[in-house]
């Protein structure tokens, strides 16, 4: 295991959201081979030492927790990086510190969930930072139109229901805590129809190929990924 990881070994979920992001990011060089990309949401910044680790030019993440920023540029540190590293504090994610089309790639991973909806300010947002021939990747959120909810609590139904029915209900079936962030908990998903309504100007989905019903939906022209649990959306930016 990389030594930048002892730094975080009390906390499993964040090593998992590492290897995951890794096995996955591993076919998809395209993506970031050579790139400037930006970690939205970086949290601890493994998703930046992924992202180095496997290619990347240079890795931007931002994240609104000053916590984990602190932690985060330790882990950093010990990993090596230098300064193709870079993790900021950035306290409101819908206003970033970059001109128009900084980065030839963005990085959206686990964490459109934990922004209550609407979301459109925040994908505008890293939408307008990306260059034109860029790809915006949407990775580990829940599909929000599954009527299971694969995040949080585990119940039937919870995605479809009003925010205060859908966590009751989880709370008289012993899911959720009476105290705890219902709002930011992960919840409801993402829709893939959600996030495309909130980007400007042209784009093309790159389909997702690993299982039949991805070949079968995308031959009866709708989103391959449309079915997923946890889609991965990959949208490269056309014209400006």
């Amino acid at each position: 295991m990389e030594i930048f990881l002892e730094r975080v070994a009390y906390d499993p979920s964040e090593i998992q959201r590492y290897t995951t992001l890794k096995r996955t990011l591993k076919p998809l060089g395209f993506l970031y081979a050579g790139a400037r990309v930006l970690d939205f949401g970086a949290s601890h910044g493994l998703g930046i030492c992924a992202l180095l680790e496997l290619g990347a030019a240079e890795v931007v993440g931002v994240e609104p927790d000053a916590e984990r920023v602190a932690a985060g540029k330790e882990i950093l540190d010990a990993g090596g990086f230098g300064p193709r590293a870079t993790l900021l504090h950035v306290r409101d994610t819908r206003h970033l510190p970059f001109p128009d089309a900084s980065f030839d790639m963005v990085l959206v991973n686990a964490v459109l969930e934990h922004i209550p909806q609407p979301r459109g300010e925040y994908i505008a947002e890293v939408w307008r930072l990306l260059r034109p021939g860029g790809h915006l990747m949407v990775n580990e959120t829940p599909n929000k139109y599954l009527p299971v909810d694969v995040h949080t609590t585990g119940l039937w139904w919870v995605p479809w229901l009003p925010a205060r029915l859908a966590r009751r209900y989880a709370i008289l079936r012993g899911r959720y805590r009476e105290h705890g962030e219902w709002a930011s908990s992960g919840w409801r998903g993402l829709g893939y129809y959600e996030l495309i309504a909130s980007l400007r100007g042209r784009f093309h989905l790159i389909p997702e190929r690993s299982r039949p019903r991805h070949r079968l939906l995308s031959r009866l022209r709708l989103p391959a990924s449309l079915l997923d649990p946890y889609p991965n959306w990959v949208l490269r930016k056309i014209g400006g």
